[in-house]
């Protein structure tokens, strides 16, 4: 494969991990505040609500599903960002480093604003994969004996 045919392919693919991620981060956080105040202040084992969950200093109960589901987005949502943006071809870097600090600058490698496109879909992407495909994964592994706590 060519440089260019490389990067665009490293556009797409940094393009759709970013705008997922981001998106998931914002479905997981809609996801822990509803249940959050739906969730009892005390264990509920005949309904499955036994996984505590610190909600800003009060703890509630979880059930399985929604423990599982929690500590999936967040576990995946952030790190699938930064591999997006890490994953994205760059040029023209210059870092800098001082005494405390360090950081970088660059110039975006994506002459066919590929990327932007990718971060679109992966964007309008995520609700779909976390609310429509989630669930049944999630009660596939809930099936299979994986509960996390969140």
């Amino acid at each position: 494969m060519s440089k260019a045919g490389r990067n665009n392919v490293a556009n797409a693919l940094g393009g759709l991990l970013a705008g997922y991620g981001f998106v998931a981060f914002f479905c997981f956080l809609i996801l822990v505040e509803h249940w959050a105040h739906m969730a009892p202040k005390q264990p509920d084992p005949s309904h499955g609500l036994v996984f505590a969950h610190n909600e800003h200093g009060a703890i509630t109960y979880f059930s399985g599903f929604q423990s599982t589901s929690c500590a999936i987005l967040f576990g995946s949502s952030i790190p699938l960002f930064f591999i997006g943006l890490l994953v994205s071809p760059k040029k023209n870097i210059v870092h800098r480093t001082g005494y405390l600090a360090v950081s970088a600058t660059w110039d975006d490698n994506d002459p066919k604003k590929i990327r932007l496109t990718a971060q679109i879909f992966g964007a309008v992407a995520a609700p779909i994969i976390v609310f429509v495909f989630g669930p049944y994964i999630v009660h596939w592994l809930n099936g299979i004996g994986i509960v996390s706590g969140f």
